[in-house]
């Protein structure tokens, strides 16, 4: 398909890109006079930080060590069920008739009664709020038919998604052999699990309650301190054996910035707590996303043939958004190539691209534009009635 490319400054979007080629303009530039801090302290093992849009890391400590992760395993198999979930093999309300292999689970419980049904959704809460390993081997059963089956599931579906340097030989955490991950890895299954509906209804309760099939009732405390204690924080899985130390995979969220932090290996839970807070205020504070185009915006107004019309206007598809260390200068430009347009074609249909470019004029970022409206293809009739109208 034939394409035209028309090069802009950022400060031209919203003119017409539709005369010709344009000379090239001045780069854009953005500077926050902002003095970095120092390091953050970290006292864990293992520790990492990364910017959830970009994936960028912020800052890392032997991030590729590959250690037990105790209860942070069930983001994995979190991660299977909720897979299970969205391919329709598992509905929110099926109920599970709980083993008694499940309900003989040792550390953390919601305390499930053997042969008793509960609700897939309840199981789901009990996990993500207070790490109940009784609701993971249900879920487990209910999923694959048995634990080894799951772990089987679990392994296959760590891999499929790159987690290069994991393994696991359960669905809990507890201690076992050849049980293991890396903080690098975790961001990569957090990843995947935080942002899910079912999963976020649940992560950033600090205080709810399993009612059982007979009317008890057992109180649910997350266990991740931050959800109350740190201002932004979306969610989180902490883990403790005296194998793997106190660990914790959290992500915290302020304006435009979503950070995930994970630390292995801590030696008390005050620690795991404040070295994941110092690293988000390190991130936080000197750090940023900055807003390039926004959904939305107008990027041109170019012609259409064989239309009812003669122009359209386009409209940036999704935001670009730059990760920038505060204090930064960031100097891009920009080229809007349009695609030469014949009617008919939709509201929202590709009809070109952004492109954003860095100082020697390479292709670093491309965000789709889109028509901003239904553009008709001209009839036999309308032109014989624009004929007629201007006889």
């Amino acid at each position: 398909m034939k394409k035209t490319i028309f090069i802009l400054s950022f400060f031209l979007f919203g003119l017409f890109c539709v005369s010709g080629l344009a000379s090239i303009g001045g780069f854009a530039k953005a500077k926050n006079d902002v003095v970095a801090d120092t390091e953050p302290l970290v006292t864990a093992k293992s520790a990492l930080l990364v910017d959830s849009a970009s994936g960028n890391v912020i800052f890392e400590k032997d991030a590729d060590r590959k250690l037990p992760i105790a209860s942070m395993t069930k983001l994995v198999g979190l991660g299977v069920v909720l897979e299970a979930l969205d391919e329709g093999k598992l509905g929110l309300d099926q109920k599970v008739t709980i083993s008694q292999e499940a309900a003989s689970m040792e550390g953390s419980e919601a305390f499930l009664d053997a042969n008793k049904q509960y609700k897939i959704e309840d199981l789901i809460k009990t996990v993500v709020i207070s790490s109940a390993n009784d609701s993971m081997v249900a879920l487990a059963e209910c999923v694959s038919g048995s634990e080894k089956n799951f772990v089987r599931k679990m392994n296959e579906y760590a891999n499929k998604i790159g987690m290069e340097n994991s393994n696991f030989s359960n669905s809990t955490g507890l201690p076992c052999a050849d049980h293991f991950s890396t903080a690098r890895d975790m961001i990569k299954v957090y990843e995947k699990v935080k942002d899910h509906g079912v999963y976020k209804k649940f992560a950033s309760v600090w205080i709810d309650e399993l009612v059982h099939p007979s009317g008890r009732k057992t109180q649910l405390v997350n266990t991740n301190r931050l959800i109350r204690f740190y201002k932004g924080t979306t969610g989180g899985k902490t883990g403790f054996t005296n194998e793997a130390g106190f660990c914790l995979t959290a992500s915290a969220k302020r304006h435009d910035m979503e950070l995930i932090a994970v630390v292995m290996g801590e030696s008390t839970s005050k620690d795991r707590f404040a070295s994941v807070t110092n690293m988000f205020d390190f991130g936080f504070n000197n750090f940023e996303n900055r807003v390039v185009v926004k959904k939305g915006d107008k990027i041109c107004e170019t012609q259409v043939k064989n239309s009812t019309i003669k122009k359209i206007n386009g409209y940036a598809k999704d935001d670009f958004v730059k990760f920038l260390k505060k204090g930064d200068l960031f100097e891009y430009q920009t080229a809007v190539e349009m695609n030469e347009l014949k009617a008919p074609f939709k509201e929202g249909e590709k009809i070109g691209s952004l492109l954003i470019l860095d100082q020697n004029n390479i292709v670093t970022n491309e965000i789709d534009i889109v028509s901003g409206q239904d553009v008709d293809e001209i009839k036999i009739g309308d032109i014989v009635n624009k004929i007629y109208n201007n006889w």
